[in-house]
C-alpha cells in the first residue's frame, strides 16, 4: 500500500521498459524530503529505477505513483534533447542553415527561481554559453547547463542520475561546496558509480544488481552502513588487453602535426594559434576548463570538425583539404566520444557495434571476418559483457554502452587512440578496467594516445605530456 503522503510509490509493481526489459516486482516508497542513493555496478539498473519513478516504461502489474513535479538529469534525458535537436534539424526543408535551440531556451523550459538560477550561472560559469546554440556545447557545457537547470527550477523532487560526470574540476568543485543549500528541503534521488564522492548527506539507500533491487535501507542502521562501504570497496583486478594481430603499421613522425589554428563560432574564437604535434607513440593529456575546445581539438584530428579545412591540419602524411578520403585517416584511429555514444542509437548488436570499429563505421555494413569475429569474442570476454552478446546496443546501461566502446576504439590495435572522457558514466570496477587497459597500451610503446578526463581520480600518472588548452585561450 501506498501512502497518501509519498512523492514516489511502488507497490508489488512490474514497469516493462522495453520488450526484452523489466524491473520488479518491486515495493519501494519515497516520502517528501527523502534523500535517496540509489547505487549499482554498470548495467545493474539503475537508469532504468530512476526513468521509471519519471513515468517511464509500462506498469503492468501492481501499483505506482509518480512525483507530480520533478526536475531530471540524466544522460537520457540529455540524449533526448539532443535527439530532439536533430530531428528539428533534419525536418527543416528551406535549405537554410537552422541554428537550433539556444541554450537558454533550454534552462527555462521549466519554471525558475530567479536567485538560485544566477547563483548556478555565476557558479558555473554558465553566462557565456546561454547565447549558443544546445547542439553546439562540449560535454561539460550541455551538463552544467541541465545541471542548473534542476537546481534553480522550482520542482519539489529532483532525480539526478550520474548528474557530475563531465564536469572540470573548479565546476564539480564548486558544486560540492554549494550543492546542498541549492537542494534545500527538496526530495533528492540520486544515482552514482562514485558513493565516495556525495554531494550532500543521504538518508536512504537502494543497492542494484541484474535489473533488481538487492537492498532498500537507511543509512543510519547498521546494514545500510555495511552495504555502502562495500560499494565504496569495489575495485578492478588486472585483465590483459587484447592485441590484433593485422594492425596496420605506421613510421612515420608525427602522426599529427596542427599549426596555428583557430577555431571559431560566430565570429568567437574558442581557442586560437595553437601548435601542437603528436609523435609516434607519444602520450598526451588534454586539459582545460569546460569551453575550452578539447572536444572540437579531437574533432579536427579524426576529420570530424568541419574548419578542419580551414587550418593547416596534417594527420598520417595527409594534409587536410588536399583530396585525401577521411577513410585514409580514420584507419589508423581509434576515438571514444560522448558524440560517438550519442550516433550509436541505432537498434544494432552489442557485437556487431563491437566489429564496426575494424571499419570505421557507425553499424556494421559488410561481413566481418571470422578472425575479427573471434577477436571481438575476446574482448566481450575480457569486459564480462559475453552474455549481452546479441543484446541492442540501445539498450545497455550508458555505462554498459560506454564500456563496448572504448572496446571498440581499441579492437583494431590502432596507431592513434583518441579518449576523450572515456570513464564517463563507469563504476569504479570498470573505471579501473580501462585504466589498466591505457596503462598497458602506454608499457606496449605502439599506440599513441590522447586522452581528455576531468576527474581527477582517472588521471594516468604514466601519460608524461601535458597540452594544456588555457593557453590557447582568446584574450577578453
Amino acid at each position: 500500500m501506498i501512502s497518501h503522503e509519498a512523492v514516489f510509490g511502488l507497490s508489488e509493481a512490474t514497469i516493462r521498459l522495453s520488450y526484452s526489459f523489466s524491473l520488479g516486482p518491486t515495493t519501494w516508497s519515497i516520502e517528501p524530503g527523502d534523500r535517496w542513493l540509489v547505487l549499482g555496478e554498470n548495467g545493474a539498473g539503475k537508469s532504468a529505477m530512476l526513468s521509471a519513478l519519471t513515468g517511464m516504461g509500462d506498469c503492468v502489474s501492481g501499483d505506482r505513483v509518480v512525483p507530480s513535479q520533478c526536475a531530471v538529469v540524466s544522460s537520457g534525458f540529455q540524449n533526448a534533447l539532443i535527439e530532439e535537436e536533430i530531428a528539428l534539424e533534419q525536418g527543416d526543408l528551406s535549405g537554410q542553415v537552422v541554428d537550433g535551440t539556444k541554450a537558454a531556451s533550454i534552462l527555462h523550459q521549466i519554471e525558475q527561481d530567479a536567485a538560485r538560477l544566477d547563483q548556478l550561472l555565476d557558479g558555473l560559469n554558465l553566462g557565456g554559453v546561454l547565447d549558443k546554440a544546445f547542439r553546439s556545447l562540449s560535454t561539460g557545457e550541455t551538463r552544467k547547463l541541465l545541471l542548473a537547470r534542476a537546481l534553480a527550477s522550482t520542482a519539489d523532487t529532483l532525480i539526478l542520475d550520474e548528474p557530475f560526470q563531465g564536469l572540470d574540476a573548479e565546476s564539480l568543485a564548486w558544486m560540492m561546496d554549494h550543492f546542498d543549500s541549492l537542494l534545500g528541503d527538496r526530495t533528492l534521488i540520486l544515482a552514482t558509480n562514485k558513493p565516495e564522492n556525495l554531494p550532500c548527506d543521504v538518508n536512504q539507500l537502494m543497492f542494484m544488481a541484474r535489473g533488481q533491487v538487492e537492498e532498500i535501507s537507511a543509512v543510519d542502521n547498521e546494514e545500510g552502513a555495511e552495504w555502502l562501504a562495500h560499494v565504496k570497496r569495489l575495485s578492478g583486478q588486472p585483465v590483459a588487453i587484447p592485441t590484433w594481430s593485422e594492425r596496420d603499421q605506421v613510421s612515420l613522425s608525427p602522426l599529427v602535426e596542427l599549426k596555428d589554428v583557430t577555431i571559431a563560432y560566430g565570429g568567437q574564437a574558442i581557442f586560437e594559434n595553437l601548435n601542437w604535434a603528436i609523435g609516434s607513440s607519444e602520450h598526451w593529456q588534454v586539459t582545460g576548463p569546460n569551453g575550452a575546445g578539447k572536444t572540437s581539438l579531437l574533432q579536427l584530428i579524426t576529420g570530424d570538425h568541419p574548419q578542419c579545412y580551414v587550418n593547416d591540419v596534417q594527420v598520417f602524411g595527409f594534409k587536410r583539404g588536399s583530396g585525401e578520403s577521411i577513410w585514409d585517416v580514420k584507419r589508423y584511429i581509434g576515438v571514444v566520444s560522448s558524440s560517438i555514444q550519442v550516433a550509436h542509437r541505432m537498434s544494432t548488436s552489442v557485437e556487431r557495434t563491437l566489429l564496426s570499429g575494424f571499419y570505421d563505421s557507425i553499424g556494421l555494413y559488410q561481413k566481418a571476418t571470422e578472425s575479427e569475429q573471434a577477436h571481438a569474442s575476446i574482448w566481450l570476454e575480457r569486459l564480462g559483457l559475453t552474455h549481452l552478446k546479441q543484446a541492442p546496443f540501445s539498450k545497455l546501461s550508458f555505462g554498459a554502452q560506454r564500456l563496448v566502446l572504448i572496446a571498440r576504439s581499441m579492437i583494431k590495435s590502432p596507431p592513434l587512440l583518441l579518449l576523450d572522457e572515456p570513464c564517463l558514466g563507469l563504476d569504479g570496477k570498470n573505471r579501473a578496467l580501462v585504466v589498466a587497459f591505457i596503462e598497458q597500451l602506454i608499457e606496449q610503446e605502439e599506440t599513441a594516445i590522447v586522452y581528455v578526463s576531468h576527474d581527477e581520480s582517472d588521471q594516468i600518472a604514466s601519460i608524461d605530456r601535458v597540452l594544456d588548452m588555457r593557453q590557447f585561450l582568446p584574450k577578453r
